[in-house]
């Protein structure tokens, strides 16, 4: 699945921000009704992406700290799981052993990676923004 739960999640905690109020953790579970022991460490990941920032304390919450119009689906996706490939085959350091035994000629791979680029090229053309848009 590409599309997992918790980048639904951080996806509608980013909606939850987009007015550029800061907001506690409790208040952004309330409106888009999601899981605060998730979404803590959600924000955690969004946080070291620079995508939110997080202050501490009685004023403390968390801000929006991106510009979701240039935010895309592939950088979200990329700050909370690392690089999504769609075979296993695509991993650095993968090793293949039928690529081993035929010379690295795989068919299969090679297409692989023409799914890859263009799943890739999709998801960096796709904002936040615009998926959070209420068209």
């Amino acid at each position: 699945m590409i599309i997992t739960r918790e980048l639904d999640y951080a996806i509608r905690v980013l909606r939850s921000l987009e007015n550029g109020k800061k907001k506690a953790t409790p208040d952004i579970c309330r409106e888009e009704d999601l899981p605060l022991h998730f979404v803590y460490r959600i924000v955690k990941k969004l946080d070291c992406a620079g995508m939110v920032d997080i202050s501490r304390g009685k004023d403390g919450g968390v801000l929006l700290a991106c510009d979701l119009a240039t935010l895309t689906v592939h950088d979200l996706m990329t700050a909370l799981d690392g690089r999504v490939y769609v075979n296993a085959c695509l991993q650095p350091g993968y090793v293949c052993e039928y690529r081993r035994t035929h010379n690295g000629k795989c068919g299969a791979h090679n297409h692989m990676m023409s799914l890859q680029n263009d799943m890739d090229n999709l998801l960096r053309s796709r904002s936040i923004r615009e998926l959070i848009a209420d068209d």
